[in-house]
């Protein structure tokens, strides 16, 4: 499989095109590492600095200009598209600052009246979604590049813009329009809610990384709530915030009581666990308090 990708490099450099990583930091081992490691971090990019989810920029895509493809860690990377590291671009000249606005526009999607993170450093994510537009389409997903090679979870696909350019907001998003399958939808919810929890409580889920494997841990809290027939976003989200604190992880109001409803165990676990924390709350405020 590895030839294939080689041929694409060939191709490309061949054609005189810069070369261009979008890079998974989520990827395990994390390639960014590997990539200075080997000192192949001359000009790059971290897309979610500078924007509003700056707070999450460690674990957020990168992109990084390939100035030197035949080295060992490339070629680890072409051989190894299982780990899911991220993809490649190519484009006649590739202005890092032009790109960087490119995808920063289309961070975000709508989903079920939310909004989420467009996980287009996704290799799988973003070879689905080019696969099955129209021509016309992938110049909107695309902008300045002129190919892309990204693993589909089975091969590596190759796909052509056909009119490379900067195409700024406002711009249609026919990539929101298209149904994942039921795993790689699982997979991309998993991603969003390891990219919330580093959002939005970066100092507990740090610890936790510290003590456990963060995606292990995430596989077991979704299980929970499929069990539980807790879907919702929000339901889940509350889950996963309070299995994060240590003195409420074995509390005896997660357990089902006796011809309970999904909803009436929420509302249970939610009027509970909120009044606990209330109550530490206010433990740790009254101390303070009593000092002025």
């Amino acid at each position: 499989m590895i030839e294939v990708a080689q041929d694409w490099l060939a191709d490309q450099l061949a054609q005189q095109r810069d070369l261009v990583l979008i890079i998974d930091r989520l990827a395990e081992p994390d390639p960014i590492q590997a990539l200075f490691g080997a000192d192949l971090m001359q000009d790059y990019v971290n897309l979610y600095q500078g924007t509003e989810f700056a707070d999450m920029a460690d674990v957020g895509p990168w992109l990084v200009r390939l100035n030197n493809p035949d080295a060992e860690l490339i070629q680890t990377l072409l051989s190894t598209p299982e780990r899911d590291w991220g993809w490649l671009g190519s484009a006649e000249h590739i202005d890092l600052a032009d790109l960087a606005q490119h995808w920063r526009e289309r961070l975000l999607v709508d989903e079920q009246e939310q909004r989420a993170l467009y996980r287009f450093q996704d290799n799988r994510v973003i070879a689905r979604h080019l696969g099955e537009f129209s021509e016309a389409q992938r110049p909107l997903l695309l902008g300045p590049l002129n190919n892309a090679l990204c693993w589909d979870g089975q091969t590596w696909q190759s796909i052509h813009n056909p009119r490379p350019g900067l195409y700024p907001a406002p711009f249609d998003k026919p990539w929101q329009e298209i149904a994942e399958p039921e795993a790689v939808s699982q997979e991309i919810l998993r991603h969003n809610l390891e990219q919330w929890l580093w959002q939005n409580h970066s100092a507990a889920t740090a610890q936790l990384a510290e003590t456990q494997p963060l995606s292990g841990w995430l596989d077991a809290q979704l299980g929970k709530a499929k069990s539980w027939h807790w879907q919702s976003l929000e339901r889940i989200q509350f889950l996963l915030q309070h299995q994060l604190q240590p003195e409420l992880v074995e509390h005896s109001a997660w357990t089902i009581l006796e011809s309970e409803t999904p909803d009436a165990h929420f509302a249970r676990c939610s009027r509970e666990l909120t009044a606990i924390e209330n109550l530490q709350h206010a433990d740790t405020v009254q101390p303070n308090a009593k000092q002025h």
